[in-house]
């Protein structure tokens, strides 16, 4: 429910993000912006310490449940306010060089979810998103998409199989890692885009 504010709010703003801040420099301050705020939320949930899980112990009911069940029942006892939070934050993704997976799965760890769940949870927060772009192939598919629908039906195969994939590589990813490499890279390359763009 709450991820239908992602197309609403991209067709209310859809001319700013176009025209003013789809350009070079602001794309290059957000991708940093990106990757401080990743940074900012790992350090806040370590409490500047050791990494510390979000669901260290397994709640009541939970036991009985098998290792993939158990993430869906954490996620179900989401209050609403977390979870209007979670799908609202995908709304920053509007902003060019803002990950809709990082800020969703930022707000899933703010909200108490750990790295997994978070994650899990961002991909089901895709939905709708994804339902959103299908309503643009149409006109693809007529006369606007002459010379465009090799490239649409090879990028829309990686795309499936990118998006069957990356959930799987990322659960596995944070069960003993963090968000601080991808922090590191989005803020490297941020800046240095900054930079370039500053001397060009």
């Amino acid at each position: 429910m709450l991820t239908a504010c992602v197309p609403v709010a991209g067709v209310a703003v859809d001319k700013v993000f176009r025209t003013t801040l789809g350009r070079h420099v602001p794309t290059a301050i957000f991708f940093a912006l990106n990757g401080i705020a990743l940074f900012v939320t790992e350090q806040l949930r370590r409490g500047g310490t050791a990494r510390r899980r979000a669901v260290a112990v397994a709640a009541p009911g939970e036991e009985q449940l098998s290792a993939e069940e158990q993430p869906d029942l954490r996620i179900t006892r989401l209050t609403m306010r977390q979870a209007v939070t979670i799908g609202a934050a995908q709304i920053l993704a509007l902003l060019p060089g803002i990950s809709r997976t990082g800020s969703t799965i930022s707000a899933g760890i703010f909200k108490g979810l750990n790295h997994e769940d978070s994650v899990r949870c961002a991909f089901l927060h895709a939905a709708p998103v994804i339902g959103d772009a299908l309503l643009k192939l149409p006109p693809l598919l007529g006369a606007l998409g002459n010379g465009l629908r090799g490239p649409l039906l090879a990028g829309s195969v990686a795309a499936f199989v990118t998006a069957y994939l990356a959930p799987r590589y990322l659960a596995r990813y944070f069960e003993h890692r963090a968000l601080i490499p991808f922090a590191i890279c989005c803020s490297v390359v941020g800046l240095g885009s900054l930079a370039y763009f500053a001397v060009a």
